[in-house]
């Protein structure tokens, strides 16, 4: 197994189609036959081609790796407007199902592993709470959750002020416009809004749920490694462990790496952090 990255390898492209006609781009570098696959979702408003060097980092650990541009960003289509109406819940229900299930069509018997980085990890556990035996694990890397309360000091004030915002600009203008202003993507204001409810409260309630998903995430099952990264201020410490804290009968396993990385800078310094991925699957694996 190579320890050092392939950077000029190329991923395969995959579309998948969803229900209501929308489109979500899969990047996939596909691994040797019967290989673990890591499927990356990622953070709110980050493409997928972001996370290209981490993906690569996964590969050098003999790991097959997906990474998904959720739906509207990146090279998915169509970018939300006022007639959106997906969050949380459909992104749970309808995108992620449809893409597990796509790219076990094209890496059939090997191990599928759950990998979010912050909202995505937050939606990633709703997933898993609700189809367990459709994964192996599931690997939480700078995802905590974004209540207000599990901030140190005034920093708090971050996700509660920040969130507040962006929905409220979003239900005014019938979507979040981060694409002109730069912050977090174009977005629902349905999903915003479910984001700025956790912020808020600390529980999942979001939009449209037809299931209490804090009583499937604390029955799920699965092995889990939560990563924290040093220098993180939008996932802390605490805002992980609080996340991890709803797993109440998982087998959850908590990193920190503590070099002083910010919330989307270990994605381009994540050799440590896949070095510790590859030893956690290969742990549980045996």
């Amino acid at each position: 197994m190579s320890e050092r990255p392939d950077e000029t390898a190329v991923a395969d492209r995959l579309t998948v189609t969803l229900p209501d006609g929308a489109e979500l781009a899969v990047h996939h570098w596909p691994g040797a036959s019967g290989a673990p696959l890591v499927v990356v979702w990622p953070a709110l408003g980050v493409r997928a081609l972001f996370y290209r060097r981490f993906a690569t980092t996964l590969t050098a650990q003999g790991l097959g790796v997906a990474v998904v541009d959720l739906r509207g960003q990146g090279d998915s289509r169509p970018r939300p407007d006022a007639s959106a109406r997906y969050g949380y819940h459909e992104l749970a229900t309808v995108d992620f199902p449809a893409v597990f299930a796509a790219l076990r069509e094209r890496a059939p018997g090997s191990p599928v592993f759950l990998l979010g980085h912050s909202l995505g990890g937050q939606i990633g556990l709703m997933y898993a709470a609700r189809n367990p035996a459709a994964l192996d694990g599931v690997l939480l890397v700078a995802a905590g959750t974004p209540h207000f309360r599990t901030y140190p000091g005034l920093t708090g004030l971050i996700p509660l002020l920040g969130t507040g915002i962006v929905a409220g600009v979003a239900a005014l203008r019938g979507y979040w416009p981060g694409d002109v202003l730069r912050f977090a993507g174009r977005q629902s204001r349905v999903l915003v809004a479910d984001w700025a409810s956790m912020a808020r409260t600390g529980h999942y309630r979001p939009a449209g749920a037809d299931v209490d998903y804090e009583d499937l995430i604390a029955a799920l099952r699965l092995p889990v490694l939560a990563v924290s990264v040093g220098g993180d201020v939008l996932a802390p410490p605490g805002a992980v462990d609080a996340l991890c804290g709803l797993l109440r009968g998982a087998d959850v396993s908590r990193w920190h790496l503590d070099e002083r990385l910010s919330h989307m800078a270990w994605a381009r310094r994540s050799e440590p952090i896949a070095a510790e991925i590859g030893r956690w699957i290969r742990k549980i694996r045996r």
